[in-house]
């Protein structure tokens, strides 16, 4: 189980940083120049034709696998204009363009979603986030219930998150929970909070 759950909680984090480098339509032809580098994982800067949105290398590439030019291209080939600065990763799309991205991450999130479910080495029974991917209730099977499956909440955390952030939300006030509930008693068994899992990396 221990693996099965782990292997689950990466898919769903690889899913949801994979977004970047594969949504999006039609090329957007914006360059990236002037983009604000304040610090933080991801920002975004709207133009009147354009959104810049500034991302963390490893939200962006979660396995350190791609090297500047593969990320350029990966993006390029999805329509997007990417460039790699230092330890971020801007991508610069249009505003529809970012449409199609909210519609990308919140399927990608139902994906890992139906995955975890159908997976039955663990004990989640079922999975629902809200519109604005701020709140995910899991529903587990408690006599089945391990520890280790709070896993999952990273992948839960890092798709609410990138969500929230792509939709306007500043950093300071984007948060995800997530709660483990008895699907027969509706009890929660444990939670978290995407705020609270990063003061303790901070930490």
């Amino acid at each position: 189980m221990k693996m099965s759950v782990r292997s689950a909680a990466a898919s769903a984090m690889i899913c949801a940083a994979l977004v970047f480098v594969g949504c999006a339509a039609a090329d957007s032809g914006a360059s990236v120049n002037g983009v604000d580098s304040t610090d933080g994982p991801i920002e975004v800067e709207e133009n009147l034709a354009t959104v810049d949105v500034r991302i963390a290398r490893s939200l962006a590439d979660p396995e350190g696998s791609m090297s500047d030019e593969e990320i350029v291209s990966a993006a390029a080939e999805k329509g997007m204009t990417a460039a790699v600065d230092g330890d971020a990763v801007i991508y610069t799309l249009t505003k529809t363009q970012r449409d199609e991205m909210l519609d990308e991450l919140r399927s990608s999130a139902q994906d890992a979603v139906d995955g975890i479910i159908a997976d039955d080495s663990n004990s989640v029974t079922a999975v629902e986030f809200n519109d604005s991917m701020t709140a995910f209730k899991v529903s587990v099977d408690a006599e089945r219930f391990s520890p280790f499956e709070s896993l999952l909440v990273i992948g839960f955390y890092l798709q609410g998150a990138l969500y929230q952030q792509f939709a306007g939300t500043s950093a300071d006030d984007l948060d995800v929970v997530v709660e483990f509930v008895d699907d027969a008693t509706g009890e929660v068994l444990e939670s978290g909070s995407y705020q609270e899992w990063r003061t303790n990396l901070e930490g």
